[in-house]
């Protein structure tokens, strides 16, 4: 039987290797001097490829105590879905003129929904409001930037990387502060059931000497 607990209950290490991850692919997705897409598009594939295997790795943490695990299990498969579908394609014939506008929506549309399941998260998983307050504007921003990957059609395609870039370092930013955060709460917690645990042996003591 599986203990319900929320996704933002995952390992602290959970985060902070998606920040890491998140932070160095945005980086060098927005400030390289590297101008071909094909290239900028196998590191997007890569970067999801990464991703996903951090959430699998979730999936067996949650896994072996016994908490539910079906959100991370199909974070991580829509982001193997979609490195799968940018590192290679089922018809090698096609140009990259054919294959980028079906790989940006792509991108833009994992954008959009995965910044409005973050603000969902934020407003309804939430008790802390500096983490309330974090993820709720992380997923606005990424709305913002899904929305405009998705119609900015005048820009050049080295642009629209270049956004998802910044969806990235903006998501990785929030994801290594809330695992630090979090690790912290989690010392936090530890020492107050430590010391709860002290004072009712010292009392049982206490007791059974009278």
């Amino acid at each position: 039987m599986s203990t319900k607990r929320k996704y933002i209950e995952s390992h602290w290490g959970v985060f902070v290797l998606k920040g890491i991850v998140s932070l160095f692919a945005g980086f060098y997705m927005m400030f390289t001097h590297r101008q071909d897409v094909n290239f900028l598009i196998q590191v997007v594939g890569w970067t999801m490829l990464a991703l996903a295997i951090i959430e699998v790795v979730n999936v067996a943490h949650r896994s072996s105590r016994q908490r539910n695990w079906g959100f991370p299990l199909g974070l991580g498969v829509v982001e193997m879905a979609i490195s799968v579908a940018l590192l290679y394609t089922v018809n090698p014939n096609a140009t990259l003129a054919e294959l980028l506008p079906l790989r940006l929506s792509m991108l833009a549309a994992y954008v959009l929904v995965a910044s409005i399941i973050t603000v969902v998260m934020g407003f309804r998983s939430f008790d802390n409001l500096t983490d309330r307050f974090m993820w709720v504007v992380n997923g606005m921003l990424g709305c913002v930037l899904g929305f405009v990957i998705f119609n900015a059609g005048n820009i050049s395609d080295v642009a629209h990387i270049m956004l998802f870039g910044t969806y990235l370092l903006i998501n990785g930013l929030t994801d290594l502060f809330f695992g630090v955060h979090s690790k912290d709460e989690m010392k936090e917690l530890h020492a107050e059931r430590s010391a709860r645990r002290k004072k009712a042996l010292g009392a049982s003591s206490k007791g059974a000497k009278k």
